[in-house]
């Protein structure tokens, strides 16, 4: 069972301590005009170890010490990770954490500053898994992300808050990958607040619980494929997907380019940092997959570590998509000042030059021609096709590469 109210005391008591966050619930202007509603960011992303993780890990491990353990293991791609083994440096405590060989550097380094031992071992999740249980002994106890009714009730500390500072919410929007989050919030503001919604949201390349609710059993996904990797879950938990079942409203899926929207909104708007699987509610708000207008609507950003590198190919293919960085191919004359001539009328509309490119192998090129490419950045208020229409009165056609 759900243990809400002692689960609350404790994280409460910690909050106190300054050793867990009571992170901020802050309306965002530019994400209610888009959903038409009035929305609420919950920010988790400014959590201790960057994520919501450490509610459940430290309620679990203080439950889990009671009854006689003193040392831990887990498997993790991540968030979890840092969450035992912040949990596990404040209690005192030994942890050792599996991860996949492909976690992101900057998460294997925080749950190695934190204190834990890590092995990086396999290609998913799953794989770290099976290596962590191989690794049990006695007096060791493996700590689940989500599938533990004692990290479930930590998780549910995040929607007492939420109820809390807004009593009259109408609408709670949560990512949902093994469905831990999501299990403790709805289940917390089904008992705060019975008449609010509660809204999964999965990537649409790990849909696991969305799939195992429609065939009302749990499913397992061969394979997981999206930027938002902790949500990128293959099956749901037996107990997470019961409470699921019980206290979850709907569940709907939004894909990685609606992600991508989300994540440049949040950085660009609100000057929050969320990876993947934190974005997941704002995409599906700015969607539309889950419909906000009149309703005073929560979507939790679940988490903010995400690796630098990700982050700018991020930003990069949003600005793209909202052609504020576009790439303009074309054939010119292959003579001398050709080149000078055709950025000479990009910068008279000051259009930034980011990249250029010629091409003079292709076997289909005129041979008197170069294939000339521009990677631009278009100012806001520029109609592109009067630049298109300026490059061809000096000889030059170009179009715009989708």
């Amino acid at each position: 069972m759900i243990l809400l109210e002692e689960a609350t005391a404790i994280i409460k008591e910690e909050q106190k301590r300054g050793r867990i966050h009571r992170t901020p619930l802050l309306r965002s202007e530019s994400l209610s005009r888009l959903a038409g509603g009035d929305v609420f960011l919950k920010l988790e992303a400014l959590q201790k170890t960057g994520s919501f993780k450490i509610r459940g890990a430290y309620f679990a491990m203080h439950k889990y010490i009671q009854e006689g353990y003193r040392e831990f293991i887990t498997a993790s791609s991540g968030n979890h990770a840092q969450g035992v083994a912040y949990a596990a440096q404040l209690h005192g405590v030994k942890a050792t954490v599996v991860m996949p060989e492909s976690t992101p550097w900057l998460k294997v380094k925080k749950t190695q500053d934190y204190g834990a031992t890590v092995i990086l071992h396999g290609e998913s999740y799953y794989e770290a898994e099976l290596k962590a249980r191989e690794l049990l002994r006695d007096g060791v106890k493996f700590l689940h992300a989500y599938n533990d009714w004692y990290v479930i009730s930590g998780q549910s500390t995040l929607g007492v808050e939420i109820v809390e500072d807004l009593q009259d919410v109408d609408l709670v929007v949560v990512p949902v990958g093994g469905g831990g989050l999501i299990s403790g919030v709805a289940y917390a503001v089904k008992q705060r607040r019975p008449s609010a919604k509660v809204i999964g949201v999965q990537a649409s390349g790990a849909p696991s619980v969305y799939l195992s609710l429609k065939e009302g059993r749990p499913v397992v996904i061969e394979r997981v494929d999206t930027i938002a990797d902790g949500i990128a879950v293959k099956r749901p938990g037996d107990i997470t997907l019961k409470l699921i079942q019980e206290y979850v409203d709907d569940v709907v899926l939004v894909d990685d380019n609606e992600i991508v929207d989300a994540i440049f909104l949040l950085m660009e708007r609100t000057r929050v940092v969320a990876e993947g699987a934190g974005a997941a509610a704002v995409a599906a708000l700015m969607s539309g997959k889950v419909k906000a207008e009149g309703r005073r609507a929560v979507a939790v950003v679940s988490g903010g570590n995400i690796d630098a590198p990700i982050l700018m190919r991020v930003l990069m293919k949003a600005l793209a998509r909202q052609r504020r960085i576009v790439k303009l191919v074309g054939e010119v004359p292959d003579r001398p000042g050709m080149l000078a001539k055709a950025s000479s009328i990009l910068a008279s509309r000051q259009v930034n030059i980011l990249e250029v490119y010629h091409e003079r192998y292709d076997p289909e090129q005129r041979p008197n021609y170069v294939r000339l490419s521009f990677v631009v950045e278009i100012p806001a208020t520029l109609d592109l096709s009067k630049v298109i229409e300026e490059l061809e009165k000096a000889g030059f056609y170009f179009k715009v590469l989708d």
